[in-house]
């Protein structure tokens, strides 16, 4: 099993970033709640620009003309050394209403078939628990989220449709997740959530953050 308390890997990432890596054999929860405890320590010590949490790794961007590669890292070891930074802050919870099947879910007969389930009970698995926004990428607002129940785990569809509508909720593998815009894609879907994710002329443009948690709620 994985060690979180074990020491990350902290290597250069280009010019003015450091990348702060957990070995892992698979999703941790553990690892991903060091990961955002560490964000949250270095966000606070105000040395950063931006320091962006991944399900097992830290990206830490800094501004090269005040702080050296070297110091950085430095700094990094530290705070890693001290192990008094405490658990990660836990981010907002925020309920996210989702139409499940259906021209929202055209993917949800397979999920049904795959897990041997009614659409009831593949709704029920995926919206019963919490799930933690462990990091935000590929598109803006996409939210990939903790892991999906086992029954509900899933490859990814063989050819990706070529447009997936903003607020499509899928499953790839282990993972659930978002869609904050309308983008190709290749995960199931299941669902879709009327909610915004992602708006670029909101004066706050993402509804969810790396660390925030999420509850669906079917409708």
């Amino acid at each position: 099993m994985t060690n979180p308390h074990s020491s990350p890997k902290i290597s250069i990432y280009g010019d003015h970033a450091i990348l702060v890596n957990w070995e892992t054999d698979g999703f941790s929860d553990a690892v991903n709640d060091m990961v955002h405890s560490l964000a949250t320590a270095l966000r606070e010590s105000d040395k950063y620009i931006e320091v962006v949490p991944g399900y097992d790794s830290l990206v830490c961007v800094f501004d090269l003309g005040q702080r050296s590669v070297d110091s950085t890292k430095r700094h990094i070891e530290d705070v890693l050394a001290r192990r008094s930074f405490g658990e990660s802050k836990v981010g907002q919870l925020v309920e996210v209403p989702v139409h499940y099947g259906g021209n929202d879910g055209p993917d949800m007969g397979t999920i049904c078939a795959s897990a041997k389930l009614s659409a009831d009970e593949v709704i029920a698995l995926h919206s019963q628990q919490d799930y933690r926004v462990c990091m935000m990428g590929f598109i803006p607002g996409f939210t990939f989220l903790s892991p999906a129940p086992k029954e509900l785990h899933h490859p990814r569809l063989a050819t990706p449709r070529a447009k997936v509508p903003a607020g499509s909720i899928g499953i790839a593998n282990w993972q659930t997740g978002i869609y904050g815009l309308e983008s190709p894609g290749g995960w199931q879907i299941i669902g879709r959530t009327p909610l915004s994710i992602f708006e670029a002329k909101r004066e706050t443009p993402f509804l969810l953050n790396a660390g925030d948690r999420v509850r669906f709620i079917p409708q």
